[in-house]
């Protein structure tokens, strides 16, 4: 008993000091004032300043030129108006292009990980995040940490990205709410496309540079289906980094009400909040899961159909289970580090639970859209929606 109770603080303390840098900060960016997302690069940066310089530090063959004075004021509202003056900020604050990995670093990493027998080497010795002090005892390998870094800029860069950029397409607040029925309907299949295509492009891009789904484009059929089902861990994920700042469907009451009730919308809200409350939010965790959940494959409800295919019962290809098999292992080391063998344990089976719980809803929702009376309109414009 005194052994445990010497251990405890002494998990806690590692656990704190590890993984300090990985949870979210209410610090400002030192270049352009917004909310700061963590330690960048050696200085305390925004998503979008961290983005920026990692395109940009590198490039050599681009000389930015300031069409002013080369002294632009760099804020949240004028940092996109001039590069020149934005990157000249960036190494004036400290910023060191040198911690920025290649990706051909980023992939010999990810293949170390995966086949740690393998012959293939490399020149470049592979920084990790600098997460672990030398007294902690994770059993996360430098690898791990370097596919969990990877992870997260991924998700960043294709899922964060593309999702700020779609508002320009697709505003999250309509410019005014649709009356008419077809562009009610045309809005909520708008809404679930972006949605949908934010974390479609985080996934492929996992997937493409992974070892085991070499036969990722011809395979992609198998994961399509189920991006939809993702929506809601998703949008969970992208509340809790602040990116979505309110619930997907606030400004589209209206919308909504015309397809799903209002009880529908109350249970979603419930599962996002149960999402957002498991632990303090960890900017990792949930975007494992995703990889993992995507993987499964046919994650979606069973509905009844009318016509099927080939694809309805052919098998799961088995470099997608040896994938997934890697990532659960990844997120079970990772769970177990954060919170504990028993923690982990617990937070495991609520998160387990609670998307499944989210399935259930979606099983309703799809049979309110399948009995519409509309003649299948509202159908048709889903699954028109949905080739991406």
């Amino acid at each position: 008993m005194m052994m445990m109770m010497d251990s405890e603080p002494t998990r806690t303390s590692n656990m704190n000091g590890t993984c300090q840098q990985l949870l979210a900060t209410r610090a400002t960016c030192a270049i352009c004032g917004a909310a700061a997302i963590g330690r960048n690069f050696d200085a305390m940066t925004c998503l979008s300043c961290k983005a920026f310089f990692r395109r940009n530090a590198y490039n050599g063959h681009l000389i930015y030129t300031c069409r002013v004075s080369s002294a632009c004021e760099i804020t949240m509202t004028t940092r996109r108006y001039c590069s020149a003056c934005r990157l000249k900020k960036c190494f004036k604050q400290g910023m060191k292009k040198e911690l920025i990995r290649s990706l051909s670093a980023i992939n010999q990493a990810t293949h170390k990980a995966r086949h740690p027998n393998s012959s293939v080497s490399s020149t470049t010795s592979l920084p990790t995040l600098d997460l672990l002090s030398h007294h902690d005892r994770s059993n996360l390998s430098a690898d791990d940490w370097n596919v969990l870094t990877n992870i997260r800029n991924s998700y960043e860069d294709y899922c964060i990205r593309p999702f700020l950029d779609s508002h320009q397409v697709i505003p999250l607040v309509p410019p005014k709410q649709p009356y008419r029925s077809r562009l009610k309907l045309q809005r909520l299949v708008d809404l679930r496309y972006k949605y949908c295509v934010c974390v479609a492009s985080y996934i492929k891009r996992i997937l493409q540079y992974d070892t085991y789904s070499s036969s990722y484009d011809s395979d992609y059929p198998y994961l399509r289906d189920s991006y939809q089902s993702l929506i809601t861990s998703n949008a969970c994920e992208l509340m809790r980094s602040k990116v979505l700042e309110c619930v997907p469907w606030e400004h589209d009451q209206l919308a909504l009400s015309s397809v799903l009730s209002e009880e529908i919308l109350q249970r979603l809200g419930v599962i996002l909040n149960t999402f957002k409350t498991l632990i303090p939010y960890d900017p990792v965790i949930m975007k494992l899961f995703l990889i993992i959940l995507v993987l499964s494959c046919r994650i979606s409800p069973l509905v009844n159909k009318t016509h099927y295919t080939t694809m309805d019962f052919n098998p799961l290809p088995k470099n997608f289970l040896y994938s997934q098999n890697f990532y659960i292992t990844l997120l079970w080391k990772y769970v177990q580090h954060r919170l504990g063998p028993q923690e982990a344990v617990i937070f495991s089976v609520r998160l387990v639970q609670t998307f499944l719980r989210r399935q259930v809803i979606e099983g309703d929702m799809l049979e309110i859209v399948n009995h519409r009376e509309d003649d299948g309109q509202l159908v048709h414009m889903i699954e028109s929606s949905m080739n991406f």
